[in-house]
Order: C-alpha cells, then sequence, then structure tokens
C-alpha cells in the first residue's frame, strides 16, 4: 500500500511534517511565506518550502491525500488586531479553499487560535465552516489544551478535521476529534524539564501578575534552578512544542524563539495524525 501524501501549507518550520512523517507519510509540497523557516525545514525534513502560496498555481499542485493548514492566525488572536478576514493574512483561508477546490483531498487537517470561534461573534467561524461545506467536506472541530495531553503548557488550539462527503469511516459525529485515550493531565514543568525547580521565599510581597503563555501560574511565582531565577532555555521550549532533541532550530537564536513561538506544539498534530490514519484506514 503506497504511503498517504499530503500538502503542508503555512508550515512554519513543520509541526504537521514532524508528526507526520513518523507514520511514514510523504510530504508532496511545503509553502511558508516566512523564508526565515526555509533552511530549518530543509535541514530536519530534507525538502525546501515554496514561499509564496499564491505563486502556486492550480497546476502546479499535486494529487494528495491530506491537506494541512495552520493557516494565519494572528487576524483571529486576541494578542493580535483581531481583525479577522479584514486582515490580508485572514484572507489566505481561502487559498486553503483553493487548494481544496484544485485536488479535492480526502481530508483536511486545519489549526488555529481559539479567537477564532468568537471573531465577530461567531460570523467568522460560520463564515469557514460555510465554505468548507460548500466544497463537499464534513467538517469536525474542538477547542484542545496542550496539558490535557501531557504537554505542560495551557496553549489552547483549535482543530479541524474535515472528512471528504463521500469517503467512508466508522466514525459518527463529534466522536472522530473524542481523544480522551490520549489524555494525560498529571505532567508538571518540573517531570516534563528533569529540572530541579525550587520555591523560594524571597517573593514576600506580590504585586501583581499576569498569567504565563506557556502555564496556568502567575508570573510572580517564579521558579528558582540554583539560587536563580530560571527562564526557559530555545531547548526547553523546544521540548515543550514537541519537538525532539536532535530537532534543528535557526542558527539565529532570535529566529529560533520567533519559529517556536509560532508553531503549533506537535501534540495537536499528532493527535491529528492518529485520527487520520485511522479514518483512511
Amino acid at each position: 500500500m503506497s504511503p498517504l501524501t499530503y500538502v503542508d501549507l503555512f508550515c512554519g518550520i513543520g509541526s504537521f511534517h514532524q508528526s507526520f512523517k513518523q507514520k511514514g507519510w510523504e510530504c508532496v509540497l511545503a509553502c511558508d511565506i516566512d523564508e526565515s523557516t526555509h533552511p530549518v525545514y530543509r535541514a530536519n525534513h530534507g525538502m525546501t518550502p515554496r514561499c509564496d502560496i499564491y505563486d502556486i498555481r492550480d497546476d502546479e499542485i499535486p494529487e494528495h491525500d491530506v491537506l494541512c493548514a495552520g493557516f494565519p492566525c494572528q487576524a483571529f488572536s486576541r494578542v493580535g488586531k483581531n481583525l479577522g478576514f479584514e486582515d490580508n493574512r485572514g484572507i489566505l483561508f481561502l487559498e486553503v479553499i483553493r487548494f481544496a477546490r484544485a485536488r479535492r483531498p480526502k481530508i483536511l487537517a486545519l489549526e488555529n487560535v481559539r479567537g477564532i470561534l468568537s471573531h465577530d461573534e461567531g460570523r467568522t467561524f460560520a463564515t469557514i465552516v460555510e465554505l468548507l461545506e460548500a466544497e463537499g467536506y464534513t467538517v469536525h472541530h474542538k477547542l484542545l489544551t496542550a496539558s490535557d495531553y501531557g504537554i505542560p503548557q495551557m496553549r489552547k488550539r483549535v482543530i479541524f478535521l474535515c472528512v471528504r462527503n463521500d469517503v467512508q469511516h466508522e466514525f459518527t459525529g463529534d466522536a472522530i476529534l473524542d481523544f480522551s485515550e490520549y489524555m494525560n493531565p498529571n505532567v508538571c514543568m518540573k517531570d516534563y524539564l528533569g529540572r530541579n525547580y525550587e520555591k523560594k521565599y524571597a517573593y514576600t510581597i506580590r504585586c501583581g501578575g499576569r498569567r504565563s503563555p506557556i502555564e496556568s501560574r502567575k508570573n510572580w511565582e517564579a521558579y528558582w534552578v540554583d539560587g536563580q531565577v530560571h527562564r526557559l532555555t530555545l531547548d526547553e521550549v523546544k521540548k515543550l512544542q514537541g519537538f525532539p532533541d536532535e530537532f534543528q532550530l535557526s542558527e539565529k537564536p532570535a529566529k529560533a524563539w520567533h519559529h517556536l513561538g509560532n508553531t503549533i506544539p506537535t501534540v495537536f498534530t499528532k493527535l491529528l495524525a492518529e485520527r487520520i490514519s485511522e479514518v483512511l484506514a
């Protein structure tokens, strides 16, 4: 049996690729406008992404079983301007529709921030579902939290699994995104990073604190290692995002931080890979 093939749009450093290649699947096209990610993608996955998605003609899109897209989320993010389809990055979702229309893949595996559910009082999300359904797909979605699946960070993402209407599978309704068998909510930072964190009594005056972007503690609840305030290293953040130790980052630290901040935690792409393999078995 031939391996499944997939297209990796808005690929970044390759969270989808990292998870899908463990299944033996073949990436036939990758694309990302940020050229600084290309050397990282090439070093880890053996292929160079195309740059501008608008330069890829319909007749250049290869046949594929699965279309992956962590389509740009800044237009819908609470930390962005929340402009949705008024932002050019939001309009890039229409390129996902173009690719789906051109080659009719069996599965669309999509990801975005949770703000996409509430943007414009839910109308943006409704439009996305309407467009996908118009192309002949049944749309399933679920809001997932990384910490529920063994990754000690509070990042939440909406994942979509869109199945072409003529694809037969055994799942009924929303059961297709029931990942309860993979849940592991008891992992903490100390367990995961394997470091000896020690709470100190130095912070006797607590003057406030927003939640940290990677865990549920307040910023004032600092951790100390060997008497020093510990700040996460690139290698630790790479591990928190689910990439293996041997995964190569950009040689430029600022770029490496940027890439890791933008990537999809591989826990989500692994869950999608598991379900896709079952749907298309």
